[in-house]
């Protein structure tokens, strides 16, 4: 499957799939609509153009945001005992999910793990740092039965910025590694 979006690098939607007629009804039926859509809206296109341009005037911000990220996640991966990040080591996105010793141990099914999460939200927010968990799509109407209970694991969602400096970004990890910390020794 070959696709193209605008919607993670540039914070914009649309794009394009191609691939099999199987593949490309999957992905047209089940995806979200920024990930996969039949037209690029003009105010979406626009920002998609607005954030080239930036970014060819100052290519210096994604060297920026690409030492923020490292800084967030030396706060967090490596010294969490309760998540792990699950992304790319350089994507600004951070996805982490529970340590698979930790689900096992706690027992935690899908929905502790949600209710955890979102605990995790709530204490960040309290503490100043905005962060959000990975929100799942119900499977679509069409959708095969293979694809139906399929769900993504459980996630705290952290987009790191580069409107923030890097003692106020290394404040964040450590906001966001302290609420996970209380969240999780707090529950029996």
């Amino acid at each position: 499957m070959i696709i193209g979006s605008l919607a993670g690098p540039l914070c914009a939607g649309g794009g394009f799939c191609g691939g099999s007629e199987e593949v490309i009804e999957h992905q047209r039926i089940s995806a979200a609509s920024y990930t996969f859509s039949a037209a690029l809206p003009a105010m979406l296109a626009t920002t998609a153009s607005e954030t080239c341009r930036i970014l060819q005037e100052n290519p210096e911000i994604i060297t920026q945001l690409r030492e923020n990220t490292k800084t967030i996640r030396a706060q967090l991966d490596p010294r969490s005992d309760w998540v792990v990040c699950s992304s790319s080591v350089e994507n600004p996105i951070m996805l982490l999910v529970l340590k698979p010793e930790v689900i096992e141990s706690k027992r935690l099914n899908v929905g502790d793990q949600e209710q955890i999460l979102q605990d995790c939200v709530d204490e960040c927010l309290a503490n100043g740092v905005l962060v959000t968990r990975l929100k799942s799509m119900p499977p679509a109407l069409g959708a095969a039965p293979r694809d139906r209970g399929w769900q993504p694991q459980p996630a705290l969602k952290v987009c790191v910025t580069t409107g923030l400096s890097k003692k106020e970004i290394e404040k964040a990890g450590v906001v966001i590694r302290h609420a996970i910390t209380k969240v999780m020794t707090r529950r029996k």
